[in-house]
């Protein structure tokens, strides 16, 4: 039974890949049609009579953790089509990786349904906590918003220089994209201006759900809380780690879709891997 690999932005093999991804997780179509499938995102897949029917993605990721760079893979659209599971595809499939790439460190977020398969393969269950700040906010600014779709964004994406170095990622300003055009968070997009900076945060009650902040010049959380449209803010969330000097935050714990690693090699400590990166 052939393994097929694509690495590419190939219509043809989207199209397939699509025709199983979207009857289990979602409709990728509109992230293949942006091109942004480079040889960073890689597909493992089975074919059978011209339909792919297992499938998994590897994205190659340049991680920042304690002021160092890595390699690692994320592991992503683990698929198989319902009339061929329990044949042991997936696991043919994700065996084929560990070989290929058996010295880098692995990561994906999984649900609770698999809990067990994981680990299968070598892989640990790992578990995050959430960065929150106490903080007031009472700003009469009147909000920039800006439409998912809009030039700006891509700039602030992909030229963005602030990154924590406790742990954030390099190279997922396609990853970023993919989360902003899948649409759940196109309502909550801002410009700062005079900061050179665009935020995607949504306000619930006094708590601000700061899910990703893309500064193009340094700016401190001081200036950033400063300029921020939002009033009545009590508490921040973040969905990243934060990366000023000048802030003061707790780790707690919180739940969310379990995480597993592979080859890690070290204890990350207390840990939020950014959202906007997850694959």
């Amino acid at each position: 039974m052939e393994i097929i690999f694509n690495n590419g932005n190939d219509k043809a093999y989207q199209n397939m890949l699509n025709n199983l991804l979207k009857n289990i997780f979602l409709d990728f179509q509109f992230w293949y049609d942006l091109n942004l499938w480079d040889e960073n995102y890689e597909s493992y897949s089975i074919i059978e009579q011209g339909e792919i029917i297992s499938n998994v993605c590897v994205f190659k990721t340049q991680i920042l953790f304690n002021n160092k760079k890595y390699s690692a893979l994320s592991i992503g659209a683990v698929a198989t089509k319902e009339e061929h599971r329990n044949r042991g595809l997936s696991r043919r499939l994700i065996n084929h990786i560990i070989n290929k790439y058996d010295s880098f460190p692995m990561y994906l977020s999984a649900n609770d349904g698999v809990v067990n398969f994981y680990p299968k393969f070598g892989f640990e269950r790992i578990f995050e906590k959430l960065p929150v700040c106490s903080v007031e906010i009472k700003n009469h600014i009147s909000p920039v918003k800006l439409k998912f779709n809009d030039p700006k964004v891509w700039n602030y994406v992909y030229k963005r220089i602030n990154f924590s170095n406790k742990l954030d990622c390099l190279n997922t300003g396609s990853i970023n994209i993919f989360h902003i055009y899948w649409g759940y968070i196109k309502d909550f997009i801002y410009e700062i201006p005079e900061l050179d900076t665009m935020v995607i945060a949504e306000q619930k009650g006094t708590t601000l759900k700061l899910i990703g902040v893309f500064s193009l010049k340094d700016v401190s959380f001081t200036d950033l809380i400063r300029c921020l449209p939002f009033n009545g803010i009590e508490k921040i969330e973040f969905g990243f780690m934060p990366y000023w000097s000048d802030i003061k935050y707790d780790m707690q714990e919180y739940e969310t879709d379990p995480i597993f690693v592979r080859n890690l090699g070290c204890d990350l400590g207390e840990f939020k891997f950014p959202e906007l990166s997850i694959t």
